[in-house]
């Protein structure tokens, strides 16, 4: 007897651009590629979101289909606010295949205050 197993249907993955606030007002914006529940306990993963004993709050700013468009965005918010002293983002890392980015709108945000 041969046992068919059922596939489980493919989740299609949701890429996220949020902000990571500390009571202090600084800030951290980051990318998740996390699942809907995880996402909602995941604050990001810089050295200083880790080590922060706290509550933090975080805001999503944009959601993509694609996850390029997801990192494009990030890199473009990060630059945007590189000399906010209150912006916690200090490693700028982005590789990124040009093609998938044609149809790539950036959108505007402002941290909030």
């Amino acid at each position: 007897m041969i046992v068919v197993k059922k596939k489980k249907p493919k989740i299609k993955p949701i890429h996220r651009v949020y902000c990571t606030y500390f009571p202090s007002g600084l800030y951290y914006i980051g990318y998740s590629g996390k699942t809907e529940k995880l996402y909602e306990k995941y604050y990001g993963s810089s050295a200083y979101v880790k080590e922060f004993e706290g509550e933090l709050k975080k805001e999503t700013i944009a959601i993509y289909e694609k996850k390029s468009h997801a990192k494009m965005q990030e890199f473009l918010l990060q630059w945007q606010q590189r000399h906010d002293p209150n912006c916690l983002n200090s490693m700028l890392n982005i590789r990124l295949n040009k093609e998938p980015l044609s149809s790539f709108v950036p959108i505007t945000w402002t941290p909030k205050k």
